[in-house]
């Protein structure tokens, strides 16, 4: 005799989900996750086949989706389940390596804050060698001058280590999000959000103008280092974000 099917009330399946019951209620209005049935009574049931497309519904919202573009994407007769969780797996495991790196971060700096360590110039710069620190800051100085790399390394040692972690935990969300939405090409809102990040992040450490800020966009795919560096996010952002930075600019010199 074959088991009942498990049946789910909308706050059940709301606590189940981690979801407010009023998002459940917006997913039946728009169309996005219809219920199974309602009860003798009028409330809404849902069946355990609710369950799977709710979680590709928060999978894709996390990845920054909007409704509109989800239900598009599971409505198409080529979605595949199990290809979209396996994309996700992959996602998931590259930000769960990104917040591991992070993670190792803060904690190197809470370990010297707590020992009242005090940090030179050259801690910011940890993992390269000596020689390698000296032409990274002469490349600055012949880019954009003594002043600018004056400017960077003097604003680095007053926000202090905490300042300067939570800032390098920043950049690695805005890449890696650049990185997640890749697919939706690099004029996309969700790619351009991000590049808007990116170009306030920048003030943080030195004024940049425009120019300036494209120029190191380029460098970004140009540079071997810079290239290797964000392979790490994805395989192709390097280019697809030195396009998005241009793109981003573009748009601002045209008032768009």
């Amino acid at each position: 005799m074959l088991a009942a099917e498990m049946s789910y009330t909308v706050q059940q399946l709301a606590r189940l989900a981690g979801v407010s019951v009023r998002t459940l209620h917006y997913y039946d209005q728009i169309g996005l996750l219809k219920p199974a049935g309602r009860s003798p009574s009028g409330y809404r049931q849902y069946g355990e086949e609710a369950i799977v497309p709710l979680q590709q519904i928060m999978f894709f919202r996390e990845m920054g989706f909007s409704l509109d573009e989800i239900k598009g994407i599971l409505s198409r007769p080529e979605f595949s389940v199990l290809e979209a969780l396996e994309s996700h797996r992959t996602l998931l495991t590259r930000k769960a390596e990104r917040l591991a790196g992070l993670l190792v971060t803060v904690d190197r700096t809470v370990r010297q804050l707590k020992e009242g360590a005090g940090m030179q110039i050259r801690d910011y710069y940890q993992g390269f060698s000596d020689e390698k620190v000296q032409e990274y800051r002469d490349e600055v100085r012949r880019r954009w001058g003594d002043d600018t790399l004056r400017d960077s390394e003097n604003r680095v040692a007053q926000m202090g280590k905490a300042r300067f972690a939570a800032l390098q935990a920043e950049a690695g969300s805005i890449f890696q999000c650049i990185a997640d939405n890749m697919s939706l090409g690099f004029d996309s809102p969700q790619v351009q959000e991000q590049v808007a990040r990116w170009r306030k992040w920048l003030e943080q450490f030195s004024t940049y103008s425009d120019e300036a800020a494209v120029g190191l966009g380029r460098m970004y795919s140009e540079d071997p280092r810079f290239a290797a560096y964000f392979k790490r996010f994805g395989e192709g952002l390097p280019l697809f974000l030195t396009n998005a930075i241009e793109q981003h600019f573009a748009r601002q010199a045209t008032g768009d």
